[in-house]
């Protein structure tokens, strides 16, 4: 995938900086974005019920049975 980044001049943009990209490039971004933010939200939840005691320590799978 070889991406084509175009930068708009800050004057045109009033200082802010804007970058043009295709839209499926874009909307693959926003769908891994997507993925990351839920898996950060699992390992926080998994966290704060690993503090409050409520997970279970196994050595195998057959335990969790």
């Amino acid at each position: 995938m070889s991406t084509q980044i175009a930068t708009i001049p800050k004057h045109i943009s009033k200082g802010e900086e804007l970058v043009v990209l295709k839209r499926s490039d874009f909307e693959a971004y926003r769908k891994w974005q997507d993925e990351v933010n839920d898996a950060l939200s699992k390992v926080k939840r998994g966290r704060e019920e690993y503090k409050k005691g409520k997970t279970t320590s196994a050595s195998s799978s057959r335990e969790l049975r």
